[in-house]
């Protein structure tokens, strides 16, 4: 099925879980007006683009189909243009790396398996409430972990966010794995330091790292 704005504009309220009454009550248009819309019998205007826009919370580039990615105007070309050497170990490289695996498995349709927009919330999340208890964010960025001027970073709190972050990265086995395929530079950039990182920080720390992987 072609991914036009009828399309792309049905599947964002059917991932919301709304129906087609509810999502028009909300977007201020009748349901016969917004069902028109989803079966592209009428073409909408600017400002019900923007409101649509808004409200679904992507981009109007998304809502037309010019991009896959739902929060970048340019998807990964934005990023490309933040820092144009993948090959260079930086939070955008690591951003980009993260989008392309995203988009890599839409195209592959593998992505309900791994919600990996919802995982990298989940962690960063934690890093927050970390980082928060640290005294290195402000306490209430902590969210629904901040009480009273203080977090809610203790070892049991951590431990339900490692299990919601568990039952997230836990795939759905494809029956037709992927064949080999070139990495992208940003995904292998971001493999690396994590490994040269890893193994650094395992050879200070019982168990050692095993022989045979660091050959």
């Amino acid at each position: 099925m072609e991914r036009n704005f009828p399309v792309i504009l049905c599947e964002l309220r059917k991932e919301r879980g709304l129906s087609q009454k509810d999502a028009a009550a909300r977007l201020g248009v009748s349901q016969a007006l917004l069902s028109h819309y989803e079966k592209g019998i009428r073409e909408c205007g600017q400002s019900f683009l923007i409101k649509a826009a808004d409200f679904y919370g992507v981009t109007c580039d998304y809502l037309l189909g010019r991009t896959t990615s739902k929060n970048y105007r340019g998807g990964l070309d934005d990023l490309t243009e933040i820092n144009k050497n993948d090959s260079v170990a930086s939070i955008s490289t690591f951003v980009k790396a993260g989008l392309t695996i995203s988009e890599y498995m839409k195209k592959n349709h593998t992505l309900g398996s791994v919600k990996t927009d919802l995982l990298m919330a989940v962690e960063i999340y934690k890093l927050i409430i970390e980082l928060a208890a640290a005294g290195n964010l402000p306490k209430n960025w902590a969210g629904r972990a901040y009480y009273d001027g203080t977090v809610c970073c203790t070892p049991s709190y951590k431990a339900i966010i490692e299990c919601a972050a568990n039952t997230i990265r836990t795939p759905v086995k494809n029956k037709n794995p992927l064949p080999d395929a070139p990495i992208p530079e940003a995904v292998k950039t971001l493999i690396t330091t994590a490994e040269d990182f890893i193994i650094s920080d395992c050879a200070n720390k019982t168990p050692p790292v095993p022989s045979e992987f660091l050959k």
